[in-house]
């Protein structure tokens, strides 16, 4: 099998220069008029880098891939060569043939050429000379660049340590190597369960240990892990089942059962984003073995890409209003809504939502409630 697939490789794009479609990437337009990117995966892509350059995060990959009929079930499982369809919300494999298509509906039309001129035709006559504008003194303040961009720094993300359900799909493992040695440490070598079709060689892997499992405190549902983050780890030699690579970073002793996971640059400012659907939930967590919380802290909330939360989003955390009996009249009257801060949506998984405590006016606790802020 891994010899029949460079074959294949290397016939479809003898193919794609005949179907006239020879760009590594360019755009289309769907038969219903969705545009988009088609995009030639290069060596050493993954679906994670992928969706950070096109969609604005990784982390969103799992839910967009769902809806395609060849479903991809590990985020390294594309090759160099493989063409890919981007649009909003959307990423798909491509045909070479269809590829074609899509990108022949993106060409614009050229211009019409111009009618010849008649035989006869008298000249037109010259245009008069235009007036010479004044000078405009406040040109330069038109055209000065005014954003009303608001970005949020978040500089200690990449040490997070929170994995969703989804991406501890794509995990492998610490393996140990050949050496009586059970742990180990930086520029030390180890071996990944992590084989050919699902990394490449010069790959970077976070490396972490599980410390407890996340689930929801109403409904029970699985939402994620709380992990160590023990260093990062990259592969040098690749075999067809497994992989050696290198600790080039340590934090802690690594030792064999311990995760990897493919490593994702997360940025140090994300710019806020002011418009999409109403999202409401709970904070479902802190870090683990803390009650209560307040500003610069982290807390997972349970709505995700499937509730339409992205990073940028603003929040306001309260506590619902509620009926409650007037000690004079007995009769029950409606308190108003506690507020009790804002927060700050910095990644995104399908189900659930890392966010930053902006502010807070009192400690926040599980099950405070959040509402998006317009």
């Amino acid at each position: 099998m891994s010899a029949l697939r460079p074959i294949t490789l290397a016939l479809g794009l003898l193919v794609l220069p005949a179907l006239g479609f020879a760009q590594e990437q360019g755009e289309g337009v769907t038969p219903d008029g969705r545009k988009g990117q088609i995009y030639k995966v290069q060596k050493g892509d993954t679906l994670w880098s992928i969706s950070q350059r096109y969609l604005g995060t990784p982390w969103i990959w799992p839910s967009v891939w769902k809806e395609n009929e060849a479903k991809i079930a590990n985020p390294h499982w594309i090759y160099p060569g493989d063409l890919i369809w981007i649009s909003e919300g959307s990423m798909r494999k491509l045909t070479p043939e269809e590829a074609a298509r899509l990108a022949a509906a993106g060409q614009a039309p050229g211009p019409e050429p111009a009618a010849p001129a008649a035989p006869d035709a008298v000249p037109a006559p010259a245009p008069p000379p235009a007036a010479t504008e004044q000078p405009d003194p406040f040109a330069s303040l038109d055209a000065a660049d005014v954003s009303n961009e608001v970005r949020i720094d978040v500089p200690t993300l990449q040490g997070e340590a929170f994995v969703t359900a989804e991406e501890m799909k794509a995990t492998g493992a610490i393996m140990g190597n050949h050496d009586e040695n059970v742990w180990l440490a930086q520029g030390q070598r180890t071996i990944l369960s992590v084989g050919e079709g699902q990394g490449h060689v010069g790959d970077a892997y976070t490396v972490f240990r599980v410390r407890r499992e996340l689930h929801h405190p109403v409904t029970g549902e699985k939402l994620g892990y709380f992990v160590q983050v023990l260093g990062k780890a990259e592969i040098t030699q690749l075999y067809p089942e497994t992989s050696w690579a290198r600790i080039i970073t340590s934090y802690a002793e690594i030792q064999p059962g311990d995760r990897v996971l493919p490593f994702v640059e997360e940025p140090t400012a994300i710019v806020e984003v002011r418009s999409g659907q109403d999202v409401r939930g709970q904070i479902v967590a802190f870090e683990p073995y803390r009650q209560r919380t307040g500003a610069g802290d982290f807390v997972v909330l349970d709505a995700g890409t499937k509730q339409g939360m992205v990073p940028g989003r603003r929040l306001q955390a309260f506590r619902p209003a509620k009926e409650v009996r007037d000690p004079l009249t007995q009769e029950m009257l409606v308190v108003p809504d506690d507020v009790l801060g804002e927060m700050f949506v910095v990644k995104s998984g399908e189900i659930t939502s890392l966010a930053l405590v902006m502010k807070s006016e009192r400690d926040l606790h599980v099950g405070d409630s959040f509402r998006s802020v317009h």
